[in-house]
């Protein structure tokens, strides 16, 4: 017994060992977000409503048949010199009615609203799932690049220390002034308040990410530095430009939206036109009467069938002004819902220019950052062997080193920004798709080294 429970406890903790250690990966972390993000599901959940308005409204223009029953009863008293007596009688009244519209303008255009109405919906899903995407993927870049500088600046922070516990030393046998501990001391502090800022922007965005998965991920994996650096294919901005005019999924819904705004107008101007309903009507009636001892009416039952069909019209002649205001209010509805559309077309088309711009730049500002880190290192590693030696100053050598970080970080800032541009170019588009993330997921690797080791940009001496 005792060794099965010892099983069981090594088991319940090795399983907790490697869920703590397991790297989760971009497409895990959508999934997760596809079932658990309130925005998403909003989005899901209005789809459906928004769909219910077509059947509601074309109810309005299909038979409908009712029926109605109605039993009665009544019992009179009859008195007089020479009879008393009483008469009473039972039954029941049933009509069907069966009624259908021949022609309601209202009706009409309401029908056709709702159906743009729907399309609307169905489009403000598929953007609510490329936006899905994109919070996911931007949220999930930002904490490896939130990981990254606090590396950067971890190592600072430790190269700042030793350099400061050296200066120290070097001070109390009068080597140094104390204008160089001030100088160490100053750089080793700034670099803590550094480190302390890093760990809140990652806690947040380690947050930010857990409002939409509903779970706090303890490890990422992390993007390749030898991921393929891709240009936009077709290699045309203006083909990308045209392809989001007609694709994009939030221009799509605000064209839809004025669509069933223009209906609207129609839908509220029917009230000014007359309706023509054809309505048929079965009715049974059944009476039973009885009388009483010195009654007269003799005992028995009745009972009738009568058919009528008629031809209703109906033509509306004042309403106190309602259908001209309600008619003016749909249109500077429709008016809003117009600029809507324009205002989203415009902005698609800025942010297609913006991402493919952002695509290209990026290529070429990665592969100068990479450059930038070794050359800010190298002449590190210079001003500090002449630091050694007393041929440079300790202030230039702690600004060089605050450069060699700021380098590791515009690496890893643009390195995710071209990702990010690349997905917002086919956001823009509307051709943003899950193979999209698979795609970028494969770029992913299951690692915790940063990528300035994986290039060779860490100093021989003190790790960058």
């Amino acid at each position: 017994m005792i060794k099965d429970w010892l099983a069981r406890v090594f088991f319940v903790c090795s399983a907790f060992v490697c869920s703590t250690s397991y790297a989760v990966n971009l497409i895990e972390v959508y999934q997760q977000a596809l079932s658990s993000d309130p925005a998403y599901q909003q989005a899901f959940a209005q789809k459906l409503s928004n769909q219910e308005g077509v059947p509601i409204n074309l109810a309005g223009l299909l038979p409908s048949l009712s029926a109605t029953v109605a039993p009665f009863a009544s019992t009179s008293l009859q008195s007089g010199p020479a009879r008393v007596g009483s008469d009473s009688q039972q039954g029941y009244n049933i009509a069907l009615t069966l009624t259908q519209v021949l022609f309601d303008f209202g009706q009409l255009s309401g029908y056709r609203g709702a159906k743009r109405t729907s399309e609307q919906s169905d489009a403000a899903f598929n953007q609510a799932t490329q936006d899905l995407m994109m919070r996911v993927s931007k949220t999930y870049f930002s904490i490896l690049e939130d990981t990254d500088n606090l590396r950067y600046i971890e190592a600072t922070r430790d190269v700042y220390a030793k350099q400061l516990d050296q200066v120290k030393q070097q001070f109390q046998v009068g080597l140094k002034t104390i204008t160089d501990v001030y100088t160490a001391e100053a750089s080793y502090q700034s670099a803590i308040a550094d480190y302390i800022a890093a760990q809140n922007q990652l806690a947040n965005d380690k947050e930010n990410l857990r409002a939409m998965t509903g779970q706090l991920y303890p490890s990422f994996a992390y993007l390749r530095d030898d991921f393929p650096l891709v240009k936009p294919v077709p290699a045309n901005e203006e083909a990308w430009v045209e392809t989001s005019a007609k694709q994009n999924w939030g221009v799509k819904a605000a064209q839809l939206g004025a669509e069933a705004a223009r209906q609207k107008i129609k839908q509220q101007f029917a009230g000014h036109l007359p309706t023509v309903n054809l309505q048929g009507q079965y009715t049974i009636n059944y009476a039973r009467n009885s009388n009483g001892e010195f009654g007269v009416t003799p005992n028995g039952s009745a009972q009738s069938h009568t058919s009528v069909v008629t031809l209703n019209v109906t033509v509306p002649l004042v309403q106190g002004g309602l259908v001209v205001a309600e008619t003016n209010q749909a249109k500077y509805n429709y008016q809003v819902a117009a600029q809507l559309f324009e205002k989203n077309l415009r902005e698609a088309l800025n942010l297609t220019r913006q991402s493919y711009l952002g695509v290209i730049l990026g290529i070429s500002k990665i592969n100068a950052d990479k450059q930038a880190i070794k050359s800010s290192m190298s002449s590190y590693e210079g001003m500090e062997a002449g630091y050694r030696v007393g041929t440079e100053i300790l202030v230039n050598v702690l600004d060089q080193r605050q450069k060699v970080v700021q380098a590791q970080q515009q690496y890893a800032s643009d390195r995710y920004a071209y990702v990010n541009h690349l997905l917002s170019l086919k956001q823009a588009a509307g051709t943003l798709s899950p193979n999209d993330l698979l795609a970028i997921n494969s770029w992913l690797e299951e690692t915790s080294d940063q990528p300035a080791k994986k290039i060779g940009l860490q100093s021989k001496k003190t790790k960058a």
